[in-house]
């Protein structure tokens, strides 16, 4: 059972707190938000480079864009956060497809750009499509096996 807040209870297994969360709209809308913040947050530093001869290849990656962009993180930010509000309007089912559907966007248009930033030293990329596979993963079970409880998996 959950408490009056809709957060799991502490006494409950993992598998339940697990089907629990996938009827909440705590998980989409911390995607959304941390998808959100990074948007709004992100900037790049313009750097200043020379067009001598033989100086193209430097000057294409310095405008080479680097992923998630600010548009991506806005789009698939406010994607998830419509996706926490069909949840939170009363319908898991609906809004556990429409995240299932946007987190594994994400997941296919940022996912090699989020690993390839750990070798960068960027954490927030790869956290960022951590936190949305697992989305995809909790959203998606709800929205293919709408009827299968934690019980059920046990058995």
């Amino acid at each position: 059972m959950s408490v009056p807040n809709g957060l799991p209870n502490s006494d409950q297994s993992l598998l339940q707190t697990l089907d629990e969360l996938s009827v909440s709209p705590y998980p989409a809308a911390l995607l959304g938000f941390s998808l959100l913040a990074k948007g709004l947050s992100s900037s790049r530093p313009v750097q200043e480079v020379t067009t001598a001869s033989g100086s193209g290849v430097k000057f294409l990656r310095s405008t080479a864009v680097s992923r998630p962009t600010k548009a991506s993180c806005l789009t698939f930010g406010a994607a998830n956060l419509l996706g926490a509000w069909i949840t939170y309007d009363g319908e898991p089912v609906n809004g556990a497809g429409f995240n299932f559907a946007w987190s594994t966007l994400y997941v296919i248009v940022n996912g090699k750009a989020g690993i390839k930033s750990l070798f960068r030293g960027k954490v927030s990329p790869a956290a960022i499509g951590l936190l949305a596979v697992g989305n995809a993963t909790l959203y998606g079970k709800k929205f293919f096996w709408p009827g299968l409880s934690a019980e059920d998996l046990r058995r």
